[in-house]
């Protein structure tokens, strides 16, 4: 065999060796790039599974529809990777699929601590996040990914105005009027920030409207009571000083 044909098979030999080396570099960076994918899938169908727990029951069907969506969404992707399923997974996945079939979940009241609510205005904000990203990559059109970011700063505002609300009737159980007027009145101005108010909101305008006017009300008796006790006193007091002067 030639020099020049040993030289040949050489060089050949290392592209080969060099060409293979590339190849399986380029299969584990696919590898790892499917497994960083899944784990962001999962994260994003656990959140999702999160926030629909946490807002399902003020939220609407077309809400819930949407979550549904986003984690079956992200489960297709996982199906496509041949990712596991785990349990995390499954939950998500059967909550997805009750939600889209309309089950409702059990009313309850808007939580008034502050703590509380403020972990549900912190999930309204993913959500809202959510809402944006679904139609910045062209799942949601531009009328529905409106209305849902409606929907849910309006449930930022209800519970905003529930805080509100409970520091007030907190007050009002201590009869402490001027407190209870302080944040009756912060509750109202919070929903005035919003125009046109919804028919729901407007019930909550008025219901809030009635009772700053009740404690307002009594807080008007209590001066003019504590004006007549006060005059009475110094009419008293002036009646002494007569006396004395006199007699």
């Amino acid at each position: 065999m030639s020099t020049t044909a040993i030289v040949i098979i050489a060089v050949l030999t290392a592209a080969l060796a060099v060409g293979a080396l590339w190849f399986l570099r380029w299969q584990e960076q696919q590898r790892l790039e499917r497994a960083r994918l899944a784990v962001a899938c999962t994260d994003r169908m656990g959140e999702l599974n999160m926030i629909g727990e946490s807002v399902a029951p003020w939220a609407s069907p077309e809400m819930m529809t949407f979550l549904a969506g986003e984690i079956q969404r992200q489960a297709q992707i996982l199906n496509e990777l041949k990712s596991p399923v785990n349990h995390r997974i499954n939950q998500a996945l059967e909550n997805a699929a009750n939600w889209s079939a309309g089950q409702k979940a059990a009313k309850a009241n808007m939580p008034a601590q502050s703590q509380q609510a403020q972990n549900l205005r912190n999930t309204l904000l993913r959500l809202m996040d959510y809402i944006r990203d679904s139609y910045k990559s062209r799942h949601l059109d531009g009328n529905r990914a409106k209305s849902l970011l409606n929907e849910a700063k309006f449930l930022n505002i209800k519970v905003a105005v529930a805080v509100y609300e409970g520091k007030a009737a907190a007050a009002a159980t201590l009869s402490n009027h001027s407190q209870a007027i302080h944040y009756l009145r912060k509750a109202i101005a919070t929903l005035k920030r919003v125009n046109p108010l919804p028919d729901d909101m407007t019930s909550i305008m008025n219901a809030l409207s009635e009772r700053l006017e009740e404690h307002l009300s009594v807080q008007r008796q209590q001066n003019t009571g504590t004006r007549l006790e006060s005059g009475t006193e110094k009419l008293a007091e002036d009646d002494d000083a007569w006396k004395k002067k006199h007699f």
